[in-house]
């Protein structure tokens, strides 16, 4: 890499390229985008840096690229792996009149490594993210635009659920893990942000509503409920306006059941509209059973024990429990480990700390077990609850 297009140290001051330095990467790129595969020639070009600005890159010409708005807008979105820019600016430079090898790959196979990639339980995050920028890579020489966007956004939901689902092995700081989480579920909303536009846009209206679903998600586990129940509200209401497909109503009616009841446990922890949450709860049980999708049932089950419990109805958060252990034979691993938690938090709510630490300790061993970090992390925090509440306060040990 030429060391002279980085200032690794401070910013360069002139922040912008103008005047003979933007003439100079016009006329370098021919009057059209550097993006190879390009559908939007006609749209003004922009100067971008190859080396950003803000990580020490220097507003030269050997640092510079030109972009239309729309490609220089996917390159910032993070459709366009930085790393591509380089690619992108050898081309022009070095090989401008040599015609460019396609890669054959069809958008669906891409598309199927990007979900092989998220469920491989042998990779780290990044690990998955630096494979996924890969295919991210292979997705912007298809030769269609519609194509491309479809595995854009395909690998944007990838990272966002690897994101929002994903954890790394218990560490022995809580509160470094409860801030490493945090972060990621700030850059899950981000990126769905930015992809729900994509989706729309080729008319990929599923994968809309997981984006807006996705911050939803990403609001609740940072307990900013309000924000929650509003994310959720919009996504119920873009539920609604998507076009209705043959066969799709049950699909529909499963996410319903399901959106309804995230939002009313939401309204629960926020002590926000009681009455409705309670509502709400209930409503959604009563589609999930009248769909009959066993796994849909049994996750509407778990909400109805967990909004109970922050509504302080702890009967009704009995009963349901109940239900479930009577379920437990057809129950995931993971819905397994949800309902250990499940009756660890009743059994605090109830001051049974020794039941409530009993079905910790299981669920602990559980999710590791099965490399659930997340709820690994949340047995933890149930642990440490656990010496706050019954310990003595000279007991206490605050690290």
């Amino acid at each position: 890499m030429d060391k002279k297009i980085i200032q690794p140290t401070l910013r360069d001051p002139i922040r912008t390229y103008t005047g003979a330095a933007n003439n100079e990467l016009v006329s370098e790129c021919g009057g059209r985008c550097s993006h190879p595969m390009c559908d939007y020639s006609y749209l003004s070009l922009r100067a971008h840096h190859v080396i950003n600005h803000a990580r020490g890159g220097l507003t030269i010409k050997p640092n510079g690229l030109m972009l239309c708005t729309k490609c220089h807008r996917l390159l910032h979105d993070g459709f366009v792996p930085q790393r591509l820019a380089f690619f992108f600016k050898y081309r022009i430079v070095s090989s401008r009149n040599e015609s460019l090898v396609i890669d054959r790959t069809t958008a669906d196979e891409l598309v199927n490594q990007a979900e092989e990639i998220k469920a491989d339980k042998n990779l780290n995050v990044n690990e998955k993210f630096t494979r996924l920028n890969d295919i991210l890579i292979a997705a912007n020489f298809l030769l269609s635009r519609n194509a491309r966007y479809f595995v854009f956004i395909n690998v944007i939901a990838a990272k966002v659920s690897i994101l929002n689902d994903g954890a790394s092995p218990l560490r022995s700081s809580l509160d470094a893990m409860l801030i490493s989480m945090d972060y990621r579920r700030k850059w899950a909303q981000v990126l769905a942000a930015n992809a729900k536009r994509y989706a729309e846009e080729i008319k990929q209206h599923w994968l809309a509503l997981y984006f807006i679903h996705s911050p939803a998600v990403g609001f609740n586990a940072r307990n900013r409920f309000k924000n929650a129940v509003n994310e959720f509200q919009r996504a119920l209401d873009f539920l609604e306006t998507m076009p209705k497909s043959k066969g799709s109503e049950n699909k529909a009616q499963q996410l319903r059941s399901r959106l309804l009841r995230e939002m009313a446990v939401c309204r629960a922890k926020k002590a926000q509209n009681s009455t409705k949450a309670k509502s709400e709860i209930l409503t959604s049980l009563d589609m999930a059973e009248a769909i009959g999708e066993t796994h849909n049932v049994d996750d509407a089950l778990v909400r109805c024990v967990e909004g109970p419990i922050y509504l302080g109805e702890l009967s009704k958060a009995e009963i349901y429990l109940d239900r479930l252990y009577g379920n437990w034979a057809r129950l995931n691993p993971h819905l397994k480990a949800i309902t250990m938690k499940m009756d660890a938090k009743l059994a605090l709510a109830e001051n049974k700390a020794n039941h409530a630490e009993e079905m910790i300790d299981k669920g602990l061993k559980w999710s590791m077990q099965h490399q659930f970090h997340h709820q690994s992390y949340h047995f933890s925090r149930l642990n440490w609850n656990i010496k706050l509440k019954f310990q003595d306060k000279r007991d206490r040990i605050i690290t």
